[in-house]
């Protein structure tokens, strides 16, 4: 296990764990009240939508750093041992220059909705917070795909 599994993807991976707990209790106790007790919890939509948030960003580092994230193989059988390792620089390195580009954006967003002070309709939770959070992660997504595209850069495709 390096440095980067314990310190960055490990609690990723339990924040994710955690937050799907949360969503599958809150939508328990939110189904049973709505339909035997016509109560339904105040802001569960909501909040079902910012961990739902929270839960695809923190699982993007994860997806890339175990090479489970969408990858179309149409070639695969045909390329040369070379080839793949190429393909596999080229596109790990535009898959990194792609969450770049987002965590970027989000960081821009995440400023402006801090000067504006917007929160969210019901809770009234800071969106800056969550814009933050999504390109932080996307900036440790975008960082495991450079060192995916170094790794592949330096030995045999895998």
């Amino acid at each position: 296990m390096t440095k980067l599994d314990r310190w960055l993807l490990r609690p990723l991976a339990w924040l994710g764990a955690a937050l799907v707990l949360a969503m599958m209790a809150l939508t328990f106790v939110d189904v049973v009240g709505r339909y035997l007790f016509n109560a339904p919890v105040s802001g569960s939509a909501e909040a079902t939508e910012l961990m739902l948030a929270v839960i695809v960003f923190a699982g993007l580092p994860l997806a890339a750093a175990a090479r489970e994230h969408i990858q179309i193989d149409l070639l695969e059988h045909v390329l040369s041992d070379r080839a793949k390792r190429w393909q596999a620089i080229f596109g790990f390195s535009v898959a990194a220059i792609v969450t770049a580009f987002v965590a970027w954006r989000l960081a821009l967003r995440a400023a402006e909705l801090g000067r504006l002070g917007d929160l969210s309709s019901h809770l009234g939770f800071p969106l800056a917070w969550l814009a933050w959070f999504l390109a932080a992660a996307s900036v440790v997504a975008g960082l495991v795909f450079a060192g995916l595209a170094w790794r592949a850069a330096r030995g045999p495709a895998r």
